[in-house]
């Protein structure tokens, strides 16, 4: 490894065409790109709000093309539409996909099932990230949309959770390679322990979860998008939420 590795971790950005989700994506973006040093973008889920083709076209028309980026798909998203936008943008159409960085393999799992808000890894996705893990020669960290442990909300625990966690921790246990589980979906920042390494959740871009088990509504669509960054040094992770300010969203 030649040294620290900066991977900028966003999530859920539901855009859907409005110009305001737009906005808040691409705030979010010229942030990342005005950092020193970004190895890689990572963006765990929710890309789209309706899963329609033109809203993948315009989260793909917003990537910086200069920095590597790795996805996965989200509750919101939908599997054809968006594998479709993936290979116009000339990735990788495979819902389960690797990012290889020198010194760090990121394994994108895809957790969601079309319509449906909860989350479910089925037998294929486990198999082929075993393979994925067992090929890389560096660190991996998996990524997937749905958090594995529960975040203190009751709504999102109970009704929109990872239905089977323990496959997931099976596969951590089994796999030492393993250094750290990035995901989104409840649209807040958070860190927990999950099968021996950390879970690392990145805020939410569109809205931000409203603590409390509060509903009605769930999420605060005016509170400040953030993103996550992870500096990665061999093994260890060193994590930084941001918050944009209303002058960098304005």
């Amino acid at each position: 490894m030649t040294g620290n590795l900066t991977i900028a971790h966003l999530s859920d950005p539901h855009l859907d065409g409005s110009a305001r989700r737009r906005e808040r994506f691409e705030a979010v973006l010229r942030h990342v790109v005005e950092l020193p040093e970004v190895d890689a973008i990572v963006v765990s889920g929710d890309l789209a709000d309706h899963g329609r083709a033109e809203e993948y076209a315009e989260f793909f028309a917003a990537l910086p093309t200069e920095i590597p980026t790795l996805v996965c798909a989200g509750n919101h998203d939908l599997a054809m539409p968006l594998q479709e936008a993936k290979a116009r943008a000339g990735m990788s159409v495979q819902p389960d996909d690797a990012l290889h960085l020198d010194g760090l393999v990121i394994v994108a799992l895809d957790s969601h099932v079309d319509g449906r808000d909860d989350g479910m890894l089925d037998a294929p996705t486990l198999a082929q990230a075993r393979r994925l893990i067992a090929e890389a020669s560096a660190p991996v960290v998996l990524m997937l949309h749905h958090p594995p442990v529960p975040v203190g909300h009751r709504t999102v625990d109970e009704s929109y959770p990872l239905r089977n966690p323990d496959d997931l921790a099976r596969l951590i246990q089994d796999s030492p390679a393993v250094v750290a589980v990035f995901s989104g979906h409840v649209h807040t920042a958070f860190t927990a322990t999950f099968a021996g390494v950390p879970v690392l959740g990145a805020p939410g871009i569109v809205s931000r979860l409203r603590f409390g088990s509060r509903i009605n509504p769930i999420a605060d669509p005016d509170a400040m998008p953030g993103f996550a960054l992870h500096t990665v040094v061999g093994r260890s992770i060193r994590t930084v939420f941001h918050t944009l300010s209303p002058s960098e969203l304005a």
